[in-house]
C-alpha cells in the first residue's frame, strides 16, 4: 500500500506564485489565432512497434506476478476525481506488479505542486497547463510533461456551460452567442483558467471573445447558489458540481466543454528530470498507469453494473469523499487510451495566457523541446500496443 504524508510549503513557490499572478499590460487579447484551431488533434493511430495489430487492454490483473522490485516513485495526489488513476493503479495491484514502491503524498494546494517537483520533494505531480505552470517552464524550472492525467474526449466531457433554466426555457439563451453581454461564472482567475481558454476558442467560431461576456470569477461551490438566485446567468460547472445543479432542476446544459475544443488536456502528469531519466522506474511507472487507463475506459464503456466500474468508483469515494452514488452518476473524467497528452491543445493554453499578458517571458521552441517527456510513453506503447485514439 502507498504511504502518505503532507510536504511543507517551499519558498520556491512564492516566486512562481507571484510571476503567474502579474497583471496584464492591457486588455486580454481574442484567443490566439497563430495556433492550429481547435480540434480534436490527438497522435495518429499506428500499429504496435512489437507487430501487426495494435493491442487492446488486458483485464485488472492480468499480469498477476510481480516483477523483481525496480524503485520507488513519490507521486502527490489533490484527491480530486482526476487523480483515481493514481490510486486505482494501487488498489488494481499495477504498481506491485511493475515492481514499483509508490508512495502517495498529499499536496492539496495546487500551487503548491511545481515547486515541490521543481525542489524533487516529488517525483511525480499533476500539474493543469495554466499559467503558473508555464511561467515555471519559462524559468527553466525543471520537469518533464509526460502523461495525460486528463482530457475532455467524447464520452467524458465533465464540465460544462450551463445556464440558468429560466432564460433557457423562455428561448433567451440556447446558443453560445446568446451570452453576449451575460453575467458568467468561471472559476477563479476567470478568464486566466483553463475553462477560460476552452470556452474563449468555442467563442472565437462564433466571432466573439470572453471580451463579449461579463465574467465573474467565482468557485463551482459558488455558483450554484448564484445560478439558483439569478446572482449570474451562465457558468461553467465540473463535477459534482454539475451534476448537483442538473439535479436541483436550477439549470439546462447549454454545451460540454469538450465539444468547444475536443481533445483539450486539462492536466498532465509531469515527472522530476531525476525520476524521468531512471528509466527502470519511470518506464515501470508509465506502464502500470497506460494498464489503468485501459482498465478504467474499459470500465466505462462497459454496462453500468461491471464490477471493474463498481471498484473504481468506490475507489474515487473513498480518497474524494464524494458519495458513492454521485460519484456512479457523475460524468466521469476523460482519458487518453495512449496516456498521451494532446500537445497542440498545451500549446494553444500557452499562447492563450501569453495573450493574458500572465505569462512574462516566451518559451523558445528548445524549451518547448525539453518540456515534452512522450518519447517514454511511446516507447512503453511499442511493447503495450497502440490504441484508436478515439
Amino acid at each position: 500500500m502507498p504511504r502518505a504524508l503532507v510536504l511543507g510549503w517551499p519558498a520556491l513557490a512564492v516566486l512562481l506564485l507571484a510571476a503567474a499572478c502579474a497583471p496584464s499590460a492591457g486588455p486580454p487579447a481574442a484567443p490566439p489565432t497563430a495556433v492550429a484551431a481547435p480540434a480534436a488533434s490527438q497522435p495518429a493511430t499506428t500499429p504496435s512497434a512489437a507487430g501487426g495489430a495494435t493491442a487492446g487492454p488486458a483485464a485488472p490483473g492480468a499480469a498477476s506476478v510481480p516483477l523483481a522490485p525496480v524503485g520507488r516513485a513519490r507521486v502527490a495526489v489533490q484527491n480530486v476525481a482526476g487523480d483515481v488513476l493514481i490510486y486505482a493503479a494501487d488498489k488494481l495491484g499495477y504498481y506491485q506488479q511493475e515492481g514499483l514502491d509508490v508512495e502517495i503524498v498529499p499536496i492539496l494546494d495546487a500551487t503548491q505542486m511545481t515547486p515541490a517537483l521543481a525542489t524533487e520533494q516529488i517525483d511525480i505531480a499533476g500539474i493543469g497547463g495554466t499559467a503558473p505552470m508555464w511561467n515555471a517552464v519559462a524559468r527553466n524550472v525543471p520537469m518533464k510533461l509526460v502523461l495525460d492525467k486528463g482530457s475532455f474526449r467524447p464520452g467524458f466531457d465533465f464540465n460544462a456551460l450551463v445556464v440558468r433554466k429560466d432564460l433557457y426555457d423562455s428561448g433567451q439563451v440556447r446558443r453560445l452567442e446568446d451570452l453576449r453581454g451575460r453575467l458568467v461564472g468561471l472559476v477563479p482567475p476567470g478568464k486566466a483558467s483553463g475553462n477560460g481558454a476552452m470556452i474563449a476558442a468555442g467563442l472565437q467560431r462564433v466571432g466573439m471573445s470572453l471580451d463579449d461576456l461579463n465574467i465573474q470569477a467565482m468557485t463551482f461551490a459558488d455558483q450554484l447558489p448564484a445560478l439558483a438566485n439569478g446572482a449570474i446567468d451562465a457558468g461553467a460547472l465540473g463535477e459534482p458540481f454539475l451534476l448537483r445543479a442538473l439535479r436541483q432542476g436550477s439549470v439546462e446544459k447549454l454545451v460540454g466543454l469538450g465539444e468547444l475544443y475536443p481533445g483539450f488536456t486539462v492536466s498532465a502528469l509531469c515527472f522530476s528530470p531525476t525520476l524521468y531519466n531512471n528509466r527502470a522506474v519511470a518506464r515501470a511507472y508509465v506502464r502500470a498507469y497506460i494498464r489503468t487507463i485501459r482498465d478504467y475506459l474499459q470500465a466505462f464503456a462497459g454496462p453500468p453494473d461491471n464490477p471493474t466500474r463498481a471498484q473504481i468508483e468506490s475507489i474515487m469515494a473513498g480518497y474524494t469523499g464524494i458519495d458513492a452514488a454521485v460519484v456512479h452518476d457523475m460524468v466521469p473524467i476523460g482519458y487518453s487510451p495512449n496516456g498521451l497528452p494532446n500537445e497542440d491543445s498545451l500549446r494553444y493554453a500557452y499562447q492563450y495566457f501569453r495573450d493574458l499578458g500572465l505569462i512574462t517571458e516566451p518559451i523558445s521552441d528548445a524549451t518547448f523541446a525539453a518540456l515534452w517527456g512522450t518519447e517514454l510513453v511511446n516507447d512503453v506503447l511499442a511493447d503495450l500496443g497502440r490504441l484508436p485514439e478515439s
